[in-house]
């Protein structure tokens, strides 16, 4: 199940429609039966008032702006040294209707308020109602340095305030349901938080009142954190996923390179623990035990360590490629350390025995590696994983994707986003860099490419989106489609299902800090893949890219689906003068590559199938699903909201049986 993850339809303020292909034509607002009457007072009294253009993302099920930006700026309304906190609250409860909001003074609680590098205000709030949270339902504001709201992005749930908040059951009987969801484990070996009330709102559910819980297995085949729901008024268990964030990987060995590291010492004994940056970067043994956060690695020589039976180096590897993660988000981003605050690097090596994974544990906020099996070698031995893995930690303590459908598969793809960056940083490979754990796998194949999805088992376009109750939703296979977004804009390149072709690329450095501005600074923990292009796309504009460059990330997003529309014609950034653009482009070029085509047989994963609740598929087909729309104000261009998929998406049956040859169970995740 999955949360806030809808179809949107579109609302404009130009007069546009969209006809059943999905093309923007002239005429009145699609879908307009969809919004209701007040709803569109408040948006014409928006307009008139501002005299701007704006831009509405609505969820169709909600029925809630899910994202509304304007087109050119227009009158700061935030006072120079004012408050971006009261500023936003009054002008939600000025346009409440819109928002489909009640009182936002009472419904929302100011989580954070900052001014960042560019004297841009962001600030973000917390839905409650009664004082008690709606998990997932949160609002950020965004202001540019002169004052004038250039965005807000919304997962508001309508309604909420109208949940009784008196729960049948008690917390002690919710957490015994919680701990007795999981299979194959007495109850009495798992721990867990005390949980607290929260009302949840799921994609098939009103809002619910309902008890979240944090249950910790460290025993059986693999560790896991399942987050679970409970229905406080009948004791069900409504949703559940598991919050260790992996990677797909596995390991035996290391190359045999020679690599410097810092160490401290006591004495005549040297420990793995770097604290010569900034803050703390330790690296400890499992000792191929299932335990964290372990035990300190020393020695007594500068020269011998980490000689294992199994898995020699692999320590060296993971405290190595800290400090390199550690010192590429100082260097190009001015983050101190994973939280942002010279918070500690800690990883854990030689976790399990034969153990084909590594994953960042969200509570304890820190790595572990295991030695692998018989397709991989160490994960610690590959830069790019250790990066992934650390940026699960970076996004914990910034946009907090929820690890779980389209938020899930973008925590992901930021992750593996960034594993990219950071091995391009190190060691500059226009081809492997865009292969994911190349370095770490025994058979010459890769775990994720972001040009082929598809050699990775993974989608490349919304339409072979798969739909799976496995995997927290998809979250390793749909993170394909953002990835090969990245890679577009990045490189360019032609989508391998659309065959849209983005001419040309932004390049490395500025690619970077395009991604790393939207996760730090527009997703929230519930963003959708939809909601993701439009943070891009603000985060495209802060950092001033041409108007050219803007319409190079639009069309890698169209070319993936998850936008719809014509690409505008692009040149190449390196020959034309760097003037920053207002994004507003006229969306009638072709990009230098076809528009994509409606045709739901195409695809890069061959053809699959339906799921069923015993993890087989068949051959039929689903039935298409209707595209989700929103219209974007500057063209008429028409985008995919992500909701739960955009043209046709269809599950891929066998997936993590292709990628590592074993069957799928719950409880091995790759």
């Amino acid at each position: 199940m999955r949360k806030f993850a809808f179809f949107a339809l579109a609302v404009v303020a130009v007069a546009c429609s969209s006809d059943p292909t999905g093309e923007a034509t002239t005429g009145p607002a699609p879908n307009a039966e969809n919004t209701t009457p007040s709803q569109m007072r408040a948006f014409e009294a928006l307009k008139s008032d501002t005299n701007v253009e704006w831009t509405w993302l609505q969820h169709a099920k909600m029925k809630s702006v899910m994202h509304l930006s304007a087109s050119r700026t227009g009158k700061p309304i935030l006072p120079k040294g004012g408050s971006a906190e009261a500023t936003t609250i009054a002008f939600l409860g000025k346009y409440r209707e819109l928002f489909r909001m009640g009182d936002a003074a009472s419904e929302l609680r100011l989580e954070k308020s900052e001014v960042d590098e560019l004297s841009m205000s962001h600030v973000r709030f917390q839905q409650v109602t009664r004082g008690v949270v709606v998990e997932g339902a949160e609002l950020a504001a965004h202001y540019d340095a002169a004052g004038r709201l250039t965005s807000i992005d919304s997962n508001y749930v309508p309604g909420a305030d109208a949940v009784d908040i008196q729960p049948k059951i008690d917390a002690k009987a919710g957490l015994l349901a919680a701990k007795l969801a999981v299979e194959g484990v007495d109850p009495a070996l798992l721990t867990a938080d005390e949980g607290r009330l929260i009302v949840y709102a799921g994609e098939d559910r009103e809002p619910t009142l309902a008890y979240r819980y944090s249950v910790r297995s460290d025993v059986g085949e693999a560790p896991a954190i399942w987050v679970t729901t409970v229905d406080a008024k009948t004791g069900a268990v409504i949703n559940r996923y598991d919050d260790i964030q992996t990677i797909e990987a596995t390991a035996t060995g290391v190359a045999g390179d020679t690599k410097k590291f810092q160490v401290t010492q006591t004495g005549t004994t040297y420990t793995m623990t770097d604290s010569t940056r900034g803050a703390i970067i330790r690296t400890n043994t499992a000792a191929n035990q299932q335990t964290i956060p372990g035990q300190s690695i020393t020695s007594t020589s500068l020269t011998t360590w980490d000689r294992t039976p199994t898995g020699p180096g692999a320590a060296v590897d993971a405290h190595f490629n800290a400090t390199a993660v550690y010192d590429y988000y100082k260097a190009k981003h001015a983050r101190n350390a994973i939280n942002g605050a010279g918070g500690a690097m800690i990883s854990t090596a030689h976790f399990g025995n034969n153990y084909d994974n590594a994953f960042w544990d969200p509570q304890r906020g820190q790595m572990a590696y295991g030695d692998g099996g018989n397709l991989f070698r160490p994960l610690s031995a590959g830069l790019d994983v250790v990066a992934h893995e650390f940026t699960h930690g970076v996004t914990s303590s910034t946009s907090n994707l929820i690890y779980q459908g389209q938020s899930g598969a973008m925590n992901e793809s930021v992750s593996d986003i960034f594993g990219a960056f950071i091995e391009h940083a190190v060691k500059p490979d226009e081809v492997n860099n865009w292969k994911m754990g190349e370095a770490i796998s025994k058979t010459s194949g890769t775990l994720r490419d972001f040009k082929n999805p598809a050699a990775g088992r993974q989608p490349a376009h919304m339409r072979n989106y798969v739909n799976t109750q496995q995997d927290n939703g998809g979250v390793h296979i749909n993170s394909g489609i953002p990835n090969n977004a990245a890679y577009l804009m990045t490189s360019g390149g032609t989508n391998p299902v659309s065959n849209v072709q983005v001419a040309f690329g932004i390049g490395w450095e500025k690619a970077e800090k395009l991604w790393f501005r939207a996760n730090t600074r527009y997703f929230t923990s519930s963003t959708n893949f939809a909601q993701a292009a439009q943070g891009v796309m603000q985060a495209a504009k802060d950092i001033a890219l041409t108007e050219n460059e803007q319409n190079i990330v639009d069309c890698a997003w169209k070319a993936t689906g998850v936008v719809q529309g014509t690409c505008a014609t692009l040149t190449n950034p390196q020959s034309v003068p760097n003037t920053p653009g207002d994004g507003t482009g006229d969306g009638t070029g072709t990009g230098g590559g076809a528009t994509d085509p409606d045709d739901p047989s195409g695809g890069d994963v061959g053809d699959p199938g339906t799921d069923d609740e015993s993890g087989g598929s068949s051959s039929a087909p689903k039935k298409r699903r209707p595209t989700a729309m929103v219209q974007e104000s500057s063209g008429c261009n028409v985008a995919s909201s992500g909701g739960t998929g955009g043209a046709d998406p269809r599950p891929l049956a066998g997936l993590f049986a292709a990628v590592v040859g074993l069957a799928i169970s719950r409880r091995k995740r790759r």
